[in-house]
C-alpha cells in the first residue's frame, strides 16, 4: 500500500513552528554571548539574497490599483497587480510576455538606466 506524501500546504505550519524554535535558540545564544549562538548566527542561513521591490502606483483613492514588481537590477522576476477599494482588495499574478509585463520591464529598465 502506497502512502501519500503530505503536500507543502499541509506541512508548512509544522515547518514554520520548527523554524521559530530554531531561530529563538540562535537569537538567545547570540544575545547572551554564547559561543554556539555566534556560530549559529553566522552559519544558520544557507544564503541571504536581496531583491528589490518597486511599486508602480496607477491610481489611488477608492478604488486604487498598483503593480508590485520584484526585480534584480533590470531583470523582472515577478509582477502582481493589486486592486483595492476601501476595505476590500484582490491580487493577480501578471503573466510574463503580457503587455503589462512589458510595460513594467520598460519602467524598471528606464529607472535602472537613470540610477534610481
Amino acid at each position: 500500500m502506497e502512502t501519500k506524501q503530505e503536500t507543502c500546504e499541509e506541512r508548512i505550519d509544522a515547518h514554520l513552528t520548527a523554524l521559530e524554535e530554531d531561530i529563538a535558540g540562535v537569537i538567545e545564544g547570540y544575545y547572551n554571548g554564547e559561543e554556539d549562538g555566534f556560530e549559529g548566527w553566522n552559519n544558520y542561513p544557507l544564503a541571504v539574497s536581496t531583491r528589490q521591490e518597486t511599486k508602480i502606483e496607477l491610481s489611488w483613492g477608492g478604488p486604487s490599483d498598483f503593480l508590485s514588481v520584484i526585480h534584480e537590477g533590470a531583470e523582472v522576476i515577478s509582477v502582481t497587480y493589486h486592486f483595492q477599494d476601501w476595505f476590500d482588495g484582490a491580487v493577480r499574478q501578471v503573466n510574463q510576455g503580457s503587455k503589462v509585463w512589458e510595460y513594467v520591464r520598460t519602467v524598471i529598465e528606464a529607472r535602472e538606466e537613470c540610477g534610481y
